[in-house]
């Protein structure tokens, strides 16, 4: 697999987390930032943002999103200003926004910077963790006026996470391998918003304390995580199907691990799980299901 191809397997899961991989120790806002009092036009420079501005009922505010904002279908429709890696300066612009919100890492912060001296009022806001997408919705609600609809937002979202969370909590924790790419072998490690998700939906990660967030494994570590469950989103054109037959084949020659010996392999649909926005319950669900299927009946 080539860098490019793996560039692109990392795209989505990044989008939620990539850019901790590559560090910053710049404040999170320009110096003399200010927002608008009155805010009616909004460019979106990500997709998990665009998802947080359309659960705030913002949805006819919103006049530019990053290209693979594909959700709520209605964001389809919206002018493309770039994509997550390289906003399109001049698109945004043209959309005359009176809010630009963007991600704190450095291509979007030095989008924000290059739009700031442009006269464009920006909302940088971190998304890590599960902590600062909360965080993040409290900011965006704050600056457009939509703190009553974030306070339902964060209770509803906070609700339906506890829930799943209660539905596993007697059982024991299955250890979980999550594939980011398999050529080179590239997995989640601990200090990941991914790993969240595995201990909200009642399980471990398989792998131990890594030095890189997202590292590379060989077939020793594989074999000594001995992990009760294998995950991998699913990347690329080809259907969820074809891939979990890819990964069925992939896999058979790690006969010795317990994921492998009992067909306890899912290959799964990635928004939900790989973009830290307002449907992380639903990814949170999602890889309860895979872990403990026994306690869905649907």
């Amino acid at each position: 697999m080539n860098k490019w191809l793996l560039l692109l397997l990392l795209i989505l899961c990044w989008m939620a987390a990539g850019f901790a991989l590559l560090g910053s120790t710049e404040p999170r806002e320009s110096p003399g930032a200010t927002l608008p009092n009155d805010v009616q036009r909004i460019v979106s420079l990500a997709p998990n943002l665009t998802e947080i501005l359309f659960a705030l009922g913002l949805d006819e505010q919103v006049v530019g999103v990053a290209i693979l904002s594909d959700y709520p279908p209605a964001a389809m429709k919206r002018p493309k200003i770039g994509t997550f890696w390289q906003p399109n300066i001049e698109a945004v612009i043209a959309a005359k926004p009176d809010l630009v919100v963007t991600l704190e890492f450095p291509q979007q912060k030095e989008a924000a910077r290059q739009l700031r001296r442009l006269g464009c009022n920006c909302l940088t806001v971190n998304i890590e963790t599960v902590s600062d997408l909360f965080e993040a919705i409290g900011r965006i609600a704050e600056a457009t006026r939509k703190n009553v609809e974030a306070d339902k937002l964060a209770s509803d979202l906070r609700s339906r996470l506890d829930g799943v969370s209660a539905s596993v909590a007697k059982y024991e924790r299955p250890k979980v391998l999550w594939v980011i790419a398999r050529e080179p072998l590239r997995v989640a490690g601990r200090d990941t918003f991914v790993n969240e998700i595995i201990e909200l939906a009642g399980g471990e990660n398989a792998i131990g304390r890594t030095v890189h967030k997202y590292p590379p494994i060989g077939s020793e570590q594989v074999i000594a995580g001995a992990a009760d469950v294998i995950i991998e989103p699913a990347m690329g054109s080809k259907t969820v199907s074809e891939q979990q037959k890819e990964a069925l084949r992939y896999w058979s020659r790690f006969k010795n691990v317990p994921a492998v010996a009992n067909g306890r392999i899912y290959v799964i649909s990635p928004d939900t799980v790989c973009r830290l926005g307002p449907r992380l319950p639903q990814g949170v669900e999602t890889v309860a299901r895979c872990l403990r299927p026994e306690l869905f009946t649907d």
